[in-house]
C-alpha cells in the first residue's frame, strides 16, 4: 500500500520534470521573435520588390502612350512648352492609375503623377517636339520623378525602346544630361575622334 503523501511527491516530480523551466521558455520566446524578424524583413522586401514591378509597368504603359501619340502626330513627341498641354494630357494614358507609383507618398499627392518625362527645356537633351524615330533606343524617356522609392540610390525608367526598369540614379541622370538623339551621339563622337 503506498502512503498518500509519497504519491503527491510523486506527481509534483513528474509535472516539474514535464515542465518548462523559465530558461527555456526565454529560449523559444528568443526564437520565435528572431523568425518574426526575419519573416517581417522578407515581407517588406517582397512588397517593395512588388510596388517596383507595378512601377515598371505603369512605365512601360507610360512608353506605349508616348509612342502612341508620336503615331499619332507625324512621328513627334509632345511639346507640352508649345501646345500648352501637360504631357499627363496629351498622351491619353488608359487609366488616371497609371500616374501613380505604389510607393510615392509625397509627389503624387501633391502634383497628381510620380513620373516625368524627357522635357528638360534644355534644346540639346530634351524630347519634348522631336522626332521619336530619332532617337536613341537605350535613350530614357520617362522616369520616376524622385530616386529612392523603391531601393537606395535606384530609379525606375523607361527607355525610348520600351524597355523597363530600375536603373542606378547618376546613370539615369547622367542619361538625363546627355542627347538623346543618335545624329547627335555620332556628331559627338566624330567630334571627338578629330
Amino acid at each position: 500500500m503506498s502512503m498518500p503523501g509519497n504519491e503527491g511527491e510523486m506527481h509534483r516530480k513528474r509535472a516539474l520534470q514535464r515542465a518548462f523551466t523559465l530558461v527555456e521558455l526565454m529560449v523559444v520566446i528568443a526564437i520565435i521573435a528572431i523568425l518574426i524578424a526575419l519573416f517581417l524583413a522578407v515581407l517588406s522586401r517582397a512588397r517593395a520588390s512588388a510596388s517596383s514591378v507595378a512601377c515598371c509597368s505603369n512605365l512601360r504603359q507610360i512608353g506605349v502612350a508616348f509612342q502612341v501619340y508620336a503615331n499619332d502626330h507625324g512621328g513627334r513627341l509632345p511639346d507640352p512648352t508649345a501646345s500648352e498641354i501637360a504631357w499627363e494630357t496629351a498622351v491619353r494614358l488608359p487609366a488616371n492609375n497609371v500616374l501613380r507609383c505604389p510607393a510615392d507618398e509625397e509627389v503624387f499627392p501633391a502634383v497628381g503623377s510620380s513620373y516625368d518625362w524627357r522635357d528638360t527645356g534644355n534644346p540639346d537633351t530634351t524630347l519634348a517636339g522631336k522626332v521619336l524615330t530619332k532617337a536613341r533606343g537605350d535613350a530614357v524617356l520617362a522616369f520616376e520623378t524622385l530616386p529612392g522609392w523603391h531601393c537606395k540610390k535606384k530609379m525606375n525608367a523607361v527607355q525610348i525602346n520600351g524597355a523597363a526598369m530600375a536603373m542606378d540614379e547618376k546613370d539615369c541622370l547622367a542619361d538625363l544630361q546627355s542627347s538623346p538623339l543618335r545624329e547627335s551621339a555620332a556628331t559627338q563622337e566624330s567630334g571627338i575622334q578629330k
